[in-house]
């Protein structure tokens, strides 16, 4: 399950607050990756090593409050950026608008099966959903300058593991008396007795030999000088 999708989703149906007000597309790209995995506030800043790839325009007017553009260029930096051909839902969307600051939104997949933008923005574009909030086609997104790929462990559920069967070990055979087979010992009267499925004990020259006749080897069994 893309976790990214289903807070999207709580969004657009009005089940997970994001901030509205205008000019915060920041804050709620990090809250709906943060509600995806759990995270406290602010702490998808950290997560992608975000502080050290401030820009210069950044630091000097804002140092403590995180610019859309100084995130991107994290991405980039970190080489955690992919083709727009290759975008999914999970994804962050940068534009060049404004240039300073720069634009981000949150990738999901619509009800069309396309990929759409859900935004934080001053302009209405798209689907209105409330407040500054929009969800726009990504066709319809402009100034789109970069894609941001995050690890699949933060956007997708873990696979279940596989639940490993060990082949049951064949039951051990139950030996038969077979009809036909015979287990013959000497009767003491020139003969043959036949002791097939008895259990034989039998003293041999101040030894006592003991014999299972179930066992399927022992066909013949001739005792001789017993005394």
């Amino acid at each position: 399950m893309n976790r990214i999708q289903r807070e999207i989703n709580e969004v657009r149906n009005g089940r997970l607050q994001v901030e509205e007000t205008p000019t915060y597309c920041l804050r709620v790209t990090r809250q709906v990756v943060e509600a995806a995995n759990d995270w406290k506030g602010g702490e998808f800043f950290d997560h992608i090593d975000f502080w050290m790839y401030r820009t210069a325009e950044n630091l000097r007017r804002a140092p403590a409050v995180p610019w859309a553009r100084s995130v991107e260029n994290a991405f980039i930096q970190q080489h955690m950026v992919v083709p727009v051909s290759q975008a999914r839902a999970g994804d962050l969307v940068f534009s060049c608008v404004p240039a300073d600051q720069g634009h981000i939104g949150v990738l999901g997949e619509g009800d069309d099966g396309r990929l759409w933008v859900l935004e934080n923005a001053t302009v209405r574009r798209g689907q209105h959903l409330r407040g500054a909030l929009n969800w726009v086609p990504l066709t319809q997104w402009s100034g789109l300058t970069t894609v941001g790929r995050l690890p699949d462990a933060w956007v997708f559920d873990p696979e279940p593991k596989k639940q490993v069967v060990l082949p049951q070990a064949a039951p051990a055979p139950v030996l038969q008396n077979v009809p036909g087979t015979k287990v013959l010992i000497p009767d003491g009267k020139g003969g043959w007795q036949n002791v097939a499925g008895q259990r034989l004990e039998l003293p041999v020259s101040g030894t006592l030999v003991i014999n299972n006749s179930l066992d399927p080897e022992a066909v013949w069994l001739d005792i001789r000088g017993a005394q």
